[in-house]
């Protein structure tokens, strides 16, 4: 007996899922190892799962104790309740693509074979084009929509004494405006005090990477465009010529600076470098929305089934002075 367009389409539904779970781990491995940000952030451990929760709470360290003195014979310790922490409150985003079945395309890929090709294209497609968007929001401002991640340019800000306008305002709901302590480093290109023979991107790098270093904590990831990857890769000679192993391994040109990779992104921004510290940045998902997909829908007055692929993710920082960027570099 010829299957009835309820059980075919059952049989489909579950066809298609299944080809999901078993395509899941790999492709949420490509998706976190397709871009240089992304495959920093996931090398260094730093996609994190949470459970729950109706916004992320990042606690901040902002003030130093300061009840700690040298102390005389009899003498007494500072018992005053040292007021050093506060939370950064990040939202929940949501990013979604949908798959679309249609009836017509369900009717004549009848063959098992057939519909697995047909699932595994069609969801091959959408985890790229995941790829692009959480490439592309990441390095934004995050401000084209109140729904977008919040993004590079917004963290890491031209300038730090202002905040990101609305959306997304104040950058884990502190003011950077008031609070000094939540503002990044920046350096405008200058070659004021540059020594002879010394090469200008150079020594621009070498200004805001100490900026953004405290002691042996310092940016482990350079990120720019193009152009001013390749005017920092003209000044060095071959012999001091240093690629960076790890990113190389994976297909990415990157350079070393000093103990940092530097590499490129199409995504990012002109005539702009950034400097970031791994230890302080985190892309956080909320683990019942980890890349799942959803139930298959009807679509209304249409033969036609759709179902989505969603992740509830944000990108947060629990320091900004430790990340910094240079602006303003010529082309």
């Amino acid at each position: 007996m010829a299957a009835t367009p309820e059980s075919l389409s059952e049989s489909l539904n579950t066809l298609y899922s299944t080809t999901w779970q078993l395509m899941r781990d790999q492709s949420v491995d490509n998706i976190f190892t397709a871009t240089p940000f992304w495959y920093w952030l996931y090398s260094k451990g730093r996609i994190r799962r949470e459970m729950g929760g109706r916004w992320i709470g990042i606690q901040l360290l902002y003030a130093k104790n300061t009840t700690v003195a040298s102390l005389g014979p009899g003498g007494t310790v500072d018992i005053t309740n040292a007021n050093t922490l506060t939370t950064a409150k990040y939202d929940w985003k949501y990013l979604a693509g949908s798959v679309v079945r249609l009836f017509s395309e369900d009717t004549e890929n009848r063959g098992r074979s057939q519909i697995q090709n047909l699932a595994e294209s069609k969801l091959k497609n959408l985890e790229l084009a995941l790829i692009d968007t959480l490439e592309s929001q990441s390095l934004a401002l995050g401000t084209a929509s109140a729904n977008d991640l919040v993004g590079l340019q917004s963290i890491v800000k031209n300038d730090p004494t202002t905040n990101p306008a609305d959306p997304p305002g104040n950058i884990g709901g502190i003011d950077a405006a008031t609070n000094t302590y939540w503002r990044n480093q920046t350096r405008t290109w200058s070659t004021a005090g540059m020594s002879a023979g010394d090469a200008d991107i150079a020594f621009n790098m070498r200004k805001l990477y100490n900026l953004c270093s405290v002691g042996n904590d310092h940016p482990t990831l350079g990120l720019t465009e193009d152009t001013q990857y390749e005017r920092y890769e003209a000044s060095l000679t071959n012999i001091l010529r240093i690629v960076d192993k790890d990113m190389g391994d994976v297909g990415f040109e990157a350079l070393r600076y000093k103990g940092m990779a530097l590499a490129w992104s199409p995504s990012a921004p002109a005539n702009e470098l950034r400097m970031l510290n791994e230890r302080y940045l985190e892309f956080v998902i909320e683990s019942s929305a980890d890349f799942h997909m959803t139930s298959w829908k009807g679509i209304p007055n249409q033969l036609d089934r759709v179902a989505q692929i969603v992740v509830k993710g944000a990108l947060v920082t629990s320091n900004r002075r430790m990340q910094g960027v240079l602006i303003t570099m010529p082309d």
